[in-house]
This record gives structure tokens, sequence and C-alpha cells, in this order.
């Protein structure tokens, strides 16, 4: 699994994820067709382990740090942990991840629930105006957050990712604070 996994991400840096077979993936693994279907139903599929386990840092243990923290001090926190989650990954990997087919930037994921929880919370106690729905700022947010790691990706990691987010989450957030 590891093998095909390692060989799939290696694949999809160098061709892309359209430019990557299932077919070459096994040959660069050195595994059956059939081997890779015991692991994987899709090429896809490979991308899941990325996904479910950022989803799950965030959904318990960063969930956990934000209780008692200000609504501005959670978003902080949110963009830290996303930028060490996304450095962490490797640039490589996220070159990989930053490209149109991949259809888990079109799904809302429980990494994305913690950001909901956040700005309700920020809405309800007054500190997030309501111009605009909890939803919405979540999609701008996220989308905001994105980009600057596709800036990261296109620049080789030549910046400090934590505090590049960091710096456009202050500009986001002059914008939608409450006066």
């Amino acid at each position: 699994r590891e093998r095909i996994y390692k060989a799939s991400m290696t694949l999809m840096y160098e061709n892309g994820f359209q430019g990557t077979t299932i077919r070459a993936i096994c040959d660069r693994a050195s595994v059956s067709v059939g081997t890779f279907y015991n692991y994987f139903r899709s090429k896809g599929d490979i991308l899941h382990d990325i996904y479910y386990e950022a989803d799950e840092l965030f959904r318990v243990t960063v969930a956990q740090q934000l209780d008692g923290k200000s609504c501005t001090e959670q978003l902080k926190i949110f963009a830290q942990r996303y930028a060490k989650l996304n450095a962490d990954t490797g640039l490589d990997v996220m070159r990989v991840l930053y490209n149109p087919e991949n259809t888990w930037f079109s799904i809302r994921r429980p990494m994305q629930e913690v950001l909901l929880n956040i700005i309700e919370h920020g809405q309800s106690g007054g500190d997030i105006t309501t111009d605009n729905s909890a939803s919405d700022l979540v999609d701008y947010i996220f989308g905001m957050l994105r980009g600057v790691c596709y800036s990261w990706c296109v620049a080789n990691g030549e910046f400090d990712l934590e505090q590049r987010m960091l710096a456009m989450l202050e500009l986001f957030l002059k914008g939608i604070a409450k006066k």
C-alpha cells in the first residue's frame, strides 16, 4: 500500500493528476493492477488518506485547542495549524493536491466544519458581522487560505507559509470585524 501511495504521488507530481494512469502507478510500484485495486478503488482514492488525517487533526486536536479562546484567537490558531499541516505535508505533495481535478476541493469537509463553528461563535458573540452567512465566510476564508498555499507552491516554498497566512487573515478580519 505504501509503495503504491509513494509511486502515485511521485507520478502525479511529475505528470499531473490526469497524466498519471493506474497502469503507470502499478509499473512504478512493481505491483499488479489487481494489487492496486485491493488497496484503492480509484486513482482519486489515493488522496483520501491525506484528507482524512487532516480532517481528523482539525476535528479532534485543533477543535480542543480553540476552547475558551476569542474568535480572533481561534481563527489565528486555525490558520497556523492549517499552514503547519500544509508545510509538513511538503511542497511536492501540495503541488499534486493543488490541481483542478482534485475533487476534494469541491466538498465540505470536517476541517471546514471546525471553521464554521469558529465563525458562528464569532457572529453570535458579536465579533463578526452577519452581513454574510457563516457558510459564505467559511468559503471565503478557506479560499483565501488555499490561495496562500497555492502561491507558496508556485513560489517553491520560498516564503513562510504561516506568516503569510496570518497576514492575509489579519487583512480579512479587518473587513469582517464588527466596528
